[in-house]
Protein backbone atom coordinates (compact mmCIF):
# COMPACT_ATOMS: atom_id res chain seq x y z
CA UNK A 1 0.00 0.00 0.00
CA UNK A 2 1.12 3.50 -0.94
CA UNK A 3 2.36 4.94 2.70
CA UNK A 4 -0.83 7.42 3.42
CA UNK A 5 -0.83 9.29 6.58
CA UNK A 6 -0.10 6.87 9.88
CA UNK A 7 -1.94 9.32 11.92
CA UNK A 8 -5.69 7.50 11.58
CA UNK A 9 -3.84 3.57 11.32
CA UNK A 10 -3.70 1.39 13.92
CA UNK A 11 -5.80 -1.39 16.21
CA UNK A 12 -7.52 -0.14 19.39
CA UNK A 13 -5.63 -1.79 22.22
CA UNK A 14 -8.75 -4.68 23.08
CA UNK A 15 -8.05 -6.00 20.11
CA UNK A 16 -7.46 -9.67 19.49
CA UNK A 17 -4.53 -11.10 17.35
CA UNK A 18 -2.92 -14.23 16.62
CA UNK A 19 0.33 -15.20 18.14
CA UNK A 20 2.80 -18.17 18.63
CA UNK A 21 1.26 -18.16 22.01
CA UNK A 22 -2.58 -18.14 20.56
CA UNK A 23 -4.95 -15.15 20.25
CA UNK A 24 -3.73 -12.12 22.58
CA UNK A 25 -4.87 -9.04 22.71
CA UNK A 26 -2.90 -6.41 21.71
CA UNK A 27 -1.82 -4.14 24.51
CA UNK A 28 -1.02 -7.22 26.34
CA UNK A 29 2.13 -8.11 23.40
CA UNK A 30 5.55 -7.28 25.08
CA UNK A 31 7.59 -3.95 23.64
CA UNK A 32 10.39 -6.25 23.05
CA UNK A 33 8.40 -8.50 19.95
CA UNK A 34 6.05 -11.30 19.47
CA UNK A 35 5.39 -13.85 17.21
CA UNK A 36 2.54 -12.77 15.16
CA UNK A 37 0.66 -15.17 12.32
CA UNK A 38 1.47 -13.53 8.93
CA UNK A 39 1.17 -14.37 5.43
CA UNK A 40 5.02 -14.53 4.43
CA UNK A 41 5.64 -13.76 0.26
CA UNK A 42 5.46 -17.20 -0.48
CA UNK A 43 1.69 -17.27 0.28
CA UNK A 44 2.35 -19.54 2.92
CA UNK A 45 1.68 -18.94 6.77
CA UNK A 46 4.20 -18.02 9.32
CA UNK A 47 5.54 -16.32 12.16
CA UNK A 48 6.85 -12.61 12.42
CA UNK A 49 8.22 -10.14 14.83
CA UNK A 50 5.97 -7.49 16.20
CA UNK A 51 8.27 -4.74 17.40
CA UNK A 52 8.30 -1.06 18.47
CA UNK A 53 4.73 -1.29 19.24
CA UNK A 54 3.38 2.88 20.32
CA UNK A 55 0.17 3.69 21.29
CA UNK A 56 -1.76 7.20 19.77
CA UNK A 57 -4.65 9.10 19.74
CA UNK A 58 -7.57 9.54 19.89
CA UNK A 59 -7.74 9.13 15.79
CA UNK A 60 -11.16 8.49 14.14
CA UNK A 61 -12.31 4.83 14.11
CA UNK A 62 -14.33 2.68 12.58
CA UNK A 63 -16.24 -0.49 13.36
CA UNK A 64 -15.60 -3.50 11.32
CA UNK A 65 -18.55 -5.94 11.38
CA UNK A 66 -17.51 -9.37 9.56
CA UNK A 67 -19.64 -12.31 8.03
CA UNK A 68 -17.84 -14.42 10.80
CA UNK A 69 -20.15 -12.46 13.89
CA UNK A 70 -16.54 -10.63 15.05
CA UNK A 71 -16.26 -6.63 15.05
CA UNK A 72 -12.99 -5.20 14.68
CA UNK A 73 -12.26 -1.12 15.59
CA UNK A 74 -9.61 0.32 13.90
CA UNK A 75 -8.00 3.30 12.52
CA UNK A 76 -10.19 4.40 9.65
CA UNK A 77 -7.00 4.45 7.23
CA UNK A 78 -5.24 0.66 8.64
CA UNK A 79 -5.11 -1.34 6.16
CA UNK A 80 -6.84 -4.43 5.47
CA UNK A 81 -6.93 -7.03 2.53
CA UNK A 82 -8.88 -8.22 -0.07
CA UNK A 83 -8.51 -11.37 -1.14
CA UNK A 84 -5.81 -11.38 -3.79
CA UNK A 85 -3.84 -9.27 -1.42
CA UNK A 86 -5.24 -6.01 -2.31
CA UNK A 87 -4.67 -3.47 0.52
CA UNK A 88 -7.78 -1.03 1.45
CA UNK A 89 -7.82 1.40 4.54
CA UNK A 90 -10.54 0.26 6.97
CA UNK A 91 -12.50 3.21 6.12
CA UNK A 92 -13.03 2.78 2.28
CA UNK A 93 -14.42 -1.29 2.84
CA UNK A 94 -17.51 -1.96 1.56
CA UNK A 95 -20.50 -4.26 2.39
CA UNK A 96 -19.48 -7.69 0.41
CA UNK A 97 -15.55 -7.04 0.24
CA UNK A 98 -14.53 -10.61 0.71
CA UNK A 99 -11.35 -10.38 2.80
CA UNK A 100 -7.88 -12.46 3.12
CA UNK A 101 -7.93 -15.21 5.42
CA UNK A 102 -5.47 -17.51 7.45
CA UNK A 103 -6.99 -20.40 5.30
CA UNK A 104 -10.19 -21.33 3.15
CA UNK A 105 -11.45 -24.85 3.02
CA UNK A 106 -10.87 -26.05 -0.42
CA UNK A 107 -13.67 -25.78 -3.18
CA UNK A 108 -16.71 -28.17 -2.45
CA UNK A 109 -15.31 -29.52 0.47
CA UNK A 110 -17.48 -29.59 3.56
CA UNK A 111 -16.46 -30.92 7.38
CA UNK A 112 -17.50 -33.89 8.69
CA UNK A 113 -18.16 -32.86 12.22
CA UNK A 114 -20.06 -29.54 11.50
CA UNK A 115 -23.88 -29.30 12.67
CA UNK A 116 -26.50 -30.10 10.38
CA UNK A 117 -27.31 -26.65 7.77
CA UNK A 118 -24.09 -24.85 9.21
CA UNK A 119 -22.72 -22.62 6.13
CA UNK A 120 -19.18 -23.12 4.61
CA UNK A 121 -18.19 -19.81 3.22
CA UNK A 122 -14.85 -19.70 1.07
CA UNK A 123 -13.43 -16.40 3.16
CA UNK A 124 -14.82 -13.71 5.41
CA UNK A 125 -16.99 -11.38 4.07
CA UNK A 126 -17.06 -7.57 5.15
CA UNK A 127 -21.17 -6.77 6.38
CA UNK A 128 -20.77 -3.22 7.37
CA UNK A 129 -18.74 -0.42 7.96
CA UNK A 130 -19.75 2.43 10.37
CA UNK A 131 -17.95 5.46 12.37
CA UNK A 132 -17.02 4.35 16.04
CA UNK A 133 -15.91 7.46 17.70
CA UNK A 134 -12.15 8.12 18.67
CA UNK A 135 -9.76 6.01 20.32
CA UNK A 136 -6.66 5.37 21.27
CA UNK A 137 -4.77 2.47 18.71
CA UNK A 138 -1.81 0.67 18.73
CA UNK A 139 0.99 0.31 15.61
CA UNK A 140 3.91 -1.93 15.33
CA UNK A 141 6.16 -3.55 13.09
CA UNK A 142 5.55 -7.02 11.81
CA UNK A 143 8.89 -7.70 10.54
CA UNK A 144 9.64 -8.74 6.49
CA UNK A 145 5.99 -8.67 5.81
CA UNK A 146 4.09 -5.61 7.71
CA UNK A 147 0.85 -7.36 8.48
CA UNK A 148 -0.76 -10.25 10.25
CA UNK A 149 -3.66 -12.07 11.10
CA UNK A 150 -6.32 -10.89 13.99
CA UNK A 151 -7.90 -13.61 15.82
CA UNK A 152 -11.22 -12.30 13.69
CA UNK A 153 -9.76 -14.23 10.67
CA UNK A 154 -8.67 -11.75 8.68
CA UNK A 155 -5.36 -9.96 7.24
CA UNK A 156 -4.68 -6.77 8.12
CA UNK A 157 -1.67 -4.59 8.10
CA UNK A 158 0.40 -3.50 11.09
Amino acid sequence: MAEESTGERGLTPGSWVETAEGPVVMSDTPNKGFAVLTRLPSGQLGFRQLIKLATRGPVPLVRIVLSSGHEVLAGRDHPFYRVGMEPVPAGRLAPGDRLETAYQYPEGYVPTDLPAGTAISPAIDVVRVEPAGEGEVMTGTVRDTHAMFLTAGVLCGE
